[in-house]
């Protein structure tokens, strides 16, 4: 690869930082709603939520591109390990954005039908409801497993590099796959991380990660690829 991709790669690791940001703290922006199935209908004409569910559709796309080009950077020290990163990190981003397609594309449509008063949809608008809410907690905990998948096996990889740049990143994959693997066991009525511990650690975290990412990107551009003997 050259380093203008893995460049490319690095400013899409950036504006992933910046993405991250937006589906964290965009919510604290939306307009107040009714409780029950008006409010969540209503929510479809709030700025601050259309601008957070397009976020949410471009972020799979650049943090994805972003981590593959971190398991191709590595894939001559560490063959296995990239696969399965750019295998579960593929997963990730393909199923949160088919995922954030269903929520646009269908039931956001469904939502401004009933609006606008469309009998069909209003009959049927509980039923659409259950049916959505159904596929997109299946899609999340598939969305989970690629994550858990793709950042335990770069954080394998990236903690025996020598250089201490790779090692910290190394380190944030890791805690990505943990934090993972209590979501998913929450999801399946096992251990979660507490409410409170949640709110400061993945703000705090994961877009100093995606950062991270970029400058690490951003090196293997200048110095090449990881070889072995030769590292970045």
């Amino acid at each position: 690869m050259t380093p203008t991709f893995y460049r490319a790669a690095a400013v899409a690791s950036i504006i992933s930082a910046v993405t991250t940001v937006i589906l964290i703290f965009a919510p604290q922006f939306y307009a107040a709603v009714p409780d029950g199935l008006p409010g969540r209908v209503h929510r479809v004409v709030d700025p601050a939520y259309q601008m957070r569910a397009w976020t949410y559709l471009l972020h799979p796309f650049v943090a994805g591109f972003a981590a593959v080009a971190v398991a191709i950077a590595i894939r001559r020290v560490a063959p296995v390990l990239a696969l399965v990163a750019a295998l579960g990190f593929l997963l990730w981003a393909f199923t949160e954005a088919a995922q954030q397609c269903l929520t646009l594309f269908a039931f956001d449509d469904w939502r401004r039908a009933w609006l606008v008063g469309d009998p069909i949809v209003r009959e049927t608008m509980e039923l659409r409801i259950a049916i959505y809410d159904g596929v997109w907690e299946a899609a999340y905990s598939l969305l989970l497993f690629g994550i858990i998948i793709g950042s335990a096996a770069l954080a394998a990889a990236l903690l025996r590099m020598s250089d201490g740049l790779s090692r910290a990143v190394g380190g944030l994959f890791v805690l990505a796959s943990l934090q993972s693997i209590l979501l998913q066991s929450a999801e399946l009525g096992g251990p979660a991380l507490p409410d409170s511990l949640a709110y400061w650690i993945y703000p705090a975290t994961q877009p100093l990660a995606r950062l991270l990412i970029g400058l690490w990107l951003l090196r293997v551009a200048r110095n090449g690829e990881f070889r072995v003997g030769a590292p970045a």
